[in-house]
């Protein structure tokens, strides 16, 4: 992708299922920083903790509702103990949350294994996606089950890194999950079986460092007093809201969900702001720009005095260029730089674009006051060219064996960034389950978006065998693309 050129100016802009009757929510917070075998984390690790905990005491958590285990879980067996702990009073009413943040490493044979690795500085042990099952299906309830590390897609099946690949296997390709023997599991990764889990630093950050996966995830449900993943307005998130959200919020890696019913399971959110920062309440136009109308309007509210800064990072020869990112200031209210508080609006255009540009972008935006540079937002950028004509293709394994524990790899391939529709139909030509709604593209290896279907309905029922059809619809331009393919569903 060409470099694309910026420009920064004022505008004036005026400012599905039934959801499940959950009771009560608990949660447990664990942070491995310190390893015999692998570098250390440190202070990254805990301002996770900071944020989301911080965020679920807003929601209403405390006391023994809300457990934090910060370096102290070095083995499976510290981990079941602390999960006894922390949810053995859940009932089936209950939501149970494990949110877990460590490092993802690759198996030392090949097994085509990715472990997360349990340590806490003087003993570690690997954590593999069956025994992370086992610890987790005894519990009553709905459980929601958050990855943050290297590779964790992977451990649900969403695919293994490209380098490790063995013969006859490709990148991307659905693997075995333990995790779809029971619907009541709803799991939640950080980034693809292929892809690293990035993470801001910042001696100034009253955090710590901390990842961009856990930063925008409690953006998303409120820590800073907005509900930035309420897509609909209604004052709640959905899981299937809070997914949609991080695909856009954290650019450098595809997070990943596996859930027979993320319409209709709600998480707990702040009622007020728990943590603040200089910049929050971030709003943001379509991120799909057309090469033509290449501007993207977003606004957010300055709480103190602050001066901001921006930089966009180019997605070039299959990774983000952060080396050659585009820096820039903004000129402030009047000029000097500085913003006063209150609610700001603001457009970034890209120039020096041809009809035929096209690709992907990273915004970031930060605050900076004093010695202090905090990062505030990000923002997942889609450029398409002015053009009808692009290739666009679905396909698909031709039978789903729901005995397989395997999910349906469905590929949806097209050449320039868009918005995507994907949905599968019974023989009647009755809509069973949506996969995507106009979702944006996101860059992947070879331009091919990947989705799966678990053989699951709307709300979660398995569905029965027979024939069903797969149909994937987008707009280039003014033109819409359309294709289908068929799918075979057997329970033998």
């Amino acid at each position: 992708m060409r470099k694309f050129g910026w420009m920064l100016v004022s505008m004036l802009i005026l400012v599905s299922a039934p959801a499940l009757g959950l009771c009560r929510t608990r949660a447990l917070l664990v942070a491995c920083k310190e390893f015999v075998s692998q570098p250390d984390l440190g202070s990254a690790i805990s301002g996770n903790l900071h944020m989301i905990g911080s965020a679920l005491v807003g929601a209403g958590l405390r006391g023994t509702d809300l457990s934090v285990e910060d370096g102290t879980i070095g083995s499976v067996g510290a981990l079941e103990a602390s999960m006894e702990d922390a949810f053995s009073a859940a009932s089936e009413e209950d939501l149970s949350i494990l949110y877990l943040c460590t490092h993802g490493i690759l198996s030392s044979s090949d097994d085509e294994q990715v472990y997360l690795l349990l340590g806490d500085g003087t003993m570690e042990s690997p954590l593999s996606a069956a025994e992370l099952y086992e610890l987790i299906r005894g519990i009553q309830g709905e459980k929601l089950l958050i990855l943050d590390a290297c590779y964790s897609g992977a451990l649900i099946g969403r695919g293994m890194p490209e380098q490790t690949l063995l013969p006859g296997t490709r990148a991307g390709e659905a693997l075995p999950s333990v995790f779809l023997a029971d619907p009541s599991i709803h799991v939640l990764t950080s980034a693809s079986g292929y892809e690293s889990s990035w993470y801001y630093d910042s001696e100034s950050l009253s955090s710590g460092a901390v990842s961009y996966f856990a930063s925008a995830l409690s953006s998303g449900i409120g820590l800073y007093g907005t509900l930035e993943a309420d897509a609909d307005g209604d004052g709640g998130v959905s899981l299937m809201e809070l997914q949609r959200y991080l695909s856009v919020a954290v650019p450098s890696s595809s997070s990943q969900l596996l859930s027979a019913r993320a319409d209709s399971l709600f998480l707990p959110v702040a009622t007020g702001p728990m943590l603040s920062r200089p910049l929050s309440g971030f709003s943001y136009g379509p991120s799909l720009l057309m090469a033509d109308e290449p501007t993207l309007d977003f606004s957010f509210t300055v709480t103190q005095d602050t001066a901001i800064q921006y930089r966009l990072i180019d997605f070039e020869d299959g990774r983000w260029n952060w080396e050659d990112a585009t820096v820039f200031l903004d000129e402030g209210d009047d000029g000097s730089g500085m913003l006063d508080a209150g609610r700001k609006t603001r457009s970034l255009t890209l120039s020096n674009l041809s009809a035929d540009d096209s690709g992907y972008l990273m915004l970031q935006i930060f605050s900076v006051c004093e010695d202090e540079v905090i990062l505030c937002s990000e923002r997942l950028i889609a450029v398409q060219p002015v053009l009808s004509e692009a290739p666009f293709g679905l396909s698909s394994p031709s039978t789903l064996n729901l005995a397989d524990m395997h999910e349906l790899p469905i590929d949806v391939r097209l050449g320039v960034p868009a918005e995507i529709t994907v949905s599968v139909f019974d023989e009647e030509g009755s809509l069973v389950r949506r996969l995507a709604s106009s979702q944006l593209t996101r860059p992947t290896p070879g331009g091919i978006t990947r989705l799966y279907w678990d053989g699951r309905d709307a709300q979660g029922v398995q569905v029965a065998e027979g024939q069903y059809t797969l149909a994937a619809e987008t707009l280039v331009g003014s033109v819409r693309h359309k294709a289908t393919t068929g799918v075979t569903v057997t329970s033998r």
